[in-house]
């Protein structure tokens, strides 16, 4: 009979506890943070640009991201599409390879938004530094890494 005494003793502390604990995670997660001043990007200047150079390709680069953004939020839009098509009972196969198609123009077009971009930064760059875009590209395009292992750069 003495344990029934403080089982609602112990009930409330617990439920009081938690209530304490849910009370600090929402606090946490609502107090207004510090305004974060994020660093201008860097850009890392191996391609030794001159001044004139630099401001023109940050411009071409910050046409391009805005519009980048654009095209991934449709792409990502039709992508959902075509999940949500897919989740469908009455899925229509037609209408899925349409959607796939409609999706394949979307990226297609950033491809070329990307590719049109890159022409406008060659025209701004020398001979030498060309050569130094293309092979930084070639290295991230086609994964060539510098390896140890048999068949790799140095076979």
């Amino acid at each position: 009979m003495k344990n029934n005494r403080w089982l609602p003793f112990l009930l409330a502390l617990s439920l009081a506890l938690n209530l304490a604990f849910l009370a600090a995670l929402v606090y946490k997660r609502t107090w207004p943070k510090k305004s974060v001043v994020r660093p201008r990007l860097e850009m890392k200047n191996d391609f030794r640009l001159s001044s004139g150079q630099e401001m023109q390709v940050r411009e071409i680069i910050h046409k391009f991201k805005i519009n980048s953004l654009l095209a991934k939020e449709d792409i990502r839009d039709k992508r959902v599409e075509i999940v949500e098509e897919l989740g469908n009972p009455a899925c229509a196969a037609q209408k899925v390879n349409n959607l796939a198609d409609e999706l394949n123009l979307l990226e297609n077009q950033l491809n070329r938004d990307f590719l049109a971009a890159l022409l406008k930064i060659n025209e701004i760059l020398e001979p030498s530094q060309r050569l130094n875009l293309l092979y930084r590209l070639s290295r991230n395009w086609f994964f060539l890494t510098p390896t140890r292992e048999k068949g790799g750069l140095d076979e």
